[in-house]
């Protein structure tokens, strides 16, 4: 009895795995990781991207309720109505406009901040003290200005995203962006927008003469949303160009703070930057010339024998010829303002195009609302002709659903 139950226990005892069972297990294995992970990172990234479409399509709800509560205009790229006390020291005022991002605040529910930015801001006591906490202020974080994608996400302050400023005269991008005068009240006001980037500084030559006239500044205003002198209104770009097809906001990951920075300041005069929160179509003007300028594809007509003198006119709003290629090399730095160019050597601040570290284009969000992926290998001219809002009546051919 004993022998039989010894032999059923031997025979009843299950061998491991042998040598090759496993070496195939951890093959199988490999292959299904292999398999998948790729997957799961693709997940990940279309996650992101997505997030990152929702915020900013969060910044272009925010300025459809601003427009709605200021008669339709979209926010100003900088309001000199709006202004922010940059002091540091006791009867010293630094009084800069608060970019479109300020302005959005209430729209974002964030109106506690958006109060305390303007208790710190204009609020100063008649000592000259300043308040002390727009430095702390500046530093909050807010979801809806940064895109998971960027690798200043959990930077204090950090902005992702830019608004459209149209054509910009190259010399103007690293340099000066906009010019102010400045009361000598106290505490002193901006009382207004002299020069820079700004829609009276262009010469577009629609109207054939050399001086800047109310219809060069139709013209330069039609070519972005985001002015520091005016504003547009959604009704404008709806009967143009279209809402659907006019950019509003883009990501660059070249932005900087959503406060924007400190002005620069001397005697009656302010210069406000604005390269860390806009993006451009840069405009090649020439060695040594900033604004104006005047666009090299133009027509000159031949004097009509009753009186009218021959004159030059510009026939179209273009980035295909001449002056509108979107690639500046006459300046310092190189500047191309094609989508993702220069993606790794920018310097913050001083990229005027849309730029993401998502695969091959960047999120934006229109005028009308609507977020689309915009391909970096879009052609020049099509993204240009999203950029301006008034283009198809200054020359530009009529983009539909399927051109981007």
């Amino acid at each position: 009895m004993i022998t039989r139950r010894s032999a059923q226990r031997r025979t009843a005892r299950r061998g491991g795995f042998t040598l090759i069972e496993l070496l195939v297990v951890i093959s199988i294995i490999a292959t299904l990781a292999a398999l998948i992970l790729p997957a799961v990172q693709n997940a990940r990234a279309t996650a992101r991207r997505l997030e990152c479409l929702n915020n900013i399509r969060n910044s272009g709800l925010a300025a459809q309720s601003y427009a709605t509560s200021r008669n339709g205009s979209l926010p100003y790229l900088l309001d000199k109505g709006l202004t922010i006390d940059w002091s540091t020291t006791s009867g010293t005022y630094i009084i800069g406009p608060a970019p479109w991002t300020v302005q959005l605040l209430p729209f974002l529910e964030q109106g506690p901040l958006a109060e305390a930015m303007s208790r710190a801001s204009g609020a100063t006591a008649a000592s000259g003290v300043p308040n002390g906490n727009i430095s702390t202020l500046v530093q909050t974080r807010i979801k809806a200005f940064n895109c998971p994608d960027d690798p200043n996400d959990d930077s204090a302050g950090n902005l992702s995203y830019a608004m459209n400023g149209g054509y910009m005269a190259s010399g103007l991008w690293a340099g000066t962006g906009v010019v102010y005068s400045v009361s000598s009240a106290t505490p002193p006001t901006l009382t207004a927008v002299t020069g820079g980037h700004i829609s009276s500084a262009y010469n577009y030559a629609f109207d054939g003469t050399t001086a800047i006239t109310p219809d060069d500044m139709e013209v330069s205003k039609g070519t972005g949303v985001g002015w520091a002198d005016v504003q547009v209104k959604i009704d404008q770009v709806s009967r143009s160009d279209g809402s659907n097809s006019t950019l509003l906001f883009a990501e660059n990951l070249q932005a900087q703070q959503w406060a924007g920075q400190a002005p620069g300041t001397g005697t009656g005069f302010a210069t406000a930057s604005t390269g860390g929160f806009t993006f451009v179509m840069p405009v090649n003007t020439g060695s040594g010339s900033t604004a104006p300028f005047t666009v090299t594809d133009r027509v000159t007509s031949a004097a009509d024998g009753v009186g009218n003198s021959a004159s030059s006119k510009a026939t179209a709003l273009t980035v295909t010829s001449g002056s509108f290629t979107g690639v500046v090399t006459t300046t310092t730095p190189f500047i191309d303002g094609r989508i993702n160019k220069n993606l790794n050597s920018a310097s913050e601040g001083q990229a005027p195009r849309p730029s993401s570290l998502h695969a091959n284009g960047v999120n934006a969000i229109f005028v009308g609302g609507n977020g689309k992926f915009l391909a970096q290998s879009m052609d020049s001219t099509v993204y240009a002709q999203l950029i301006t809002w008034d283009g198809s009546r200054k020359g530009q051919s009529i983009l539909d659903d399927t051109s981007f």
